[in-house]
């Protein structure tokens, strides 16, 4: 090694700070995402993140996220008109019913 190891973060109150506010950030992201799907598609959103371009939208089951892969281009135009443009992918993934969290 050439030098001592970096801490994780350089200071606690900072990394801690940016996990919050990457938390906010998903859950404002899901809650639009829900809004801005068709009913009753929004009820089975349990998550959403961006992923470089792409939006990752996290379903509580397979027969929901279908629908979903259906739904998104007109969830990618409404997202844009929000001023929340996807410029990559949307990708449909299924989670668990007993992850949602509300």
């Amino acid at each position: 090694m050439t030098g001592p190891l970096k801490p994780l973060f350089s200071t606690p109150l900072v990394g801690l700070e940016r996990l919050a506010r990457r938390a906010t950030e998903a859950a404002g992201l899901a809650d639009l995402v829900r809004r801005e799907l068709p009913e009753p598609l929004g009820d089975h959103v349990v998550g959403a993140a961006r992923r470089g371009d792409d939006l990752v939208v996290l379903m509580d089951s397979a027969a929901w996220s279908a629908r979903v892969r259906y739904a998104a281009p007109q969830l990618t135009v409404r997202l844009a008109e929000l001023g929340q443009p996807v410029t990559g992918k949307v990708q449909v993934r299924v989670r668990g019913a007993e992850k949602r969290r509300g």
